[in-house]
């Protein structure tokens, strides 16, 4: 059965998402600062189409988001890590549709969270509150072509990947960009939450087993999707 939609207000409800490993908190101007001190290392950027590694691009990026959110297109998060208190980098529920109860999800990492199991834990949360809170109905995933480890981990979450869009933008180096789209439906949530759930859980035993923060390879963690 489907959710029952939600009442999306705008702007929409400001949340904040708590999890194990990581808290999603509403962004603000005054987040910047930490958000330079992680968005210059240029490998987050490889395969994204937005760009914010440098301070003036990130005062454009995050006024973007804001703007976004006031105008109730878009639902942005702050990713900070529990175990250190450090901002880790963003996450959000964009081109939002009330109409059709649609959204895409997007996040960027530094590369010292990627394989820690943060982003898949902020998949999670942000999942569970779009499907669970919202009343989406589904959820896109758009990664470029070429970023094989994205498209794995996602196939491996249980998102269907529904086609290649050829040649549907270009990038800001001037490369064309094939983009693949998967997807997620509220009929798949369940299945999908379950899978992420069970991978959390292997992380943890096998962390606690070997005495490691986060085994790497029990978790199908991915820094950008």
């Amino acid at each position: 059965m489907c959710a029952k939609p939600a009442t999306w207000s705008v702007p929409l409800a400001t949340v904040t998402l708590s999890g194990r490993l990581v808290r999603l908190e509403p962004p603000r101007l005054d987040h910047q600062a930490e958000l330079n001190q992680i968005a210059s290392d240029a490998r987050i950027w490889t395969y994204l189409t937005n760009f914010a590694g440098d301070p003036q691009a990130m005062d454009v990026y995050l006024r973007h988001a804001l703007h976004d959110y006031k105008m109730g297109a878009a639902l942005p998060f702050v990713i900070r890590g529990l175990s250190t208190g450090g901002v880790l980098g963003m996450a959000r529920l964009k081109e939002m549709s009330r109409e059709h109860r649609r959204a895409e999800v997007g996040t960027w990492l530094s590369p010292n969270a990627w394989g820690s199991g943060a982003n898949t834990e902020s998949k999670l949360l942000i999942l569970e509150h779009a499907f669970q809170s919202l009343g989406c109905q589904r959820i896109e995933f758009r990664t470029d072509s070429r970023n094989v480890r994205s498209r794995a981990a996602l196939a491996r979450l249980g998102a269907v990947a529904e086609g290649t869009l050829r040649r549907d933008q270009i990038t800001r180096t001037g490369a064309i960009r094939d983009t693949v789209l998967f997807s997620i439906i509220d009929r798949d949530w369940p299945h999908v939450r379950r899978v992420i759930q069970a991978r959390m859980r292997a992380s943890n035993t096998v962390a606690a087993s070997s005495h490691q923060v986060v085994a790497r390879s029990a978790i199908t963690d991915d820094p950008q999707f």
